[in-house]
């Protein structure tokens, strides 16, 4: 029971960065839904520019050091997955 605890604490630590990737997953997303190869250029800079800062901002103020700065990228790539995923699910539900 107490493994499960930790498990779902863990989870609650992840969702406010989480939601932070959900602003440009979202902008870039429906960039993307609009079609066209200019769209696409776009939506690919919102999404590395938006995710980057994100990212780099993350390590800026968590100070650490090269193995943690490892694990928190390897990290921020499960939630940048998890935040595309909602937002394409927002903007192809929504244009429907």
């Amino acid at each position: 029971m107490e493994n499960l605890l930790d498990i779902g604490v863990e989870f609650l630590r992840l969702v406010p960065l989480m939601l932070a990737f959900y602003i440009p997953a979202l902008i870039g997303m429906a960039i993307w839904s609009e079609g066209g190869e200019g769209y696409r250029i776009k939506a690919l800079l919102w999404f590395a520019i938006g995710f980057g800062l994100i990212i780099a901002l993350h390590v800026v103020f968590t100070g650490a050091s090269a193995q943690q700065v490892a694990a928190l990228l390897a990290l921020s790539l499960v939630q940048v997955g998890a935040a595309l995923g909602l937002a394409a699910l927002t903007v192809y539900k929504l244009a429907d």
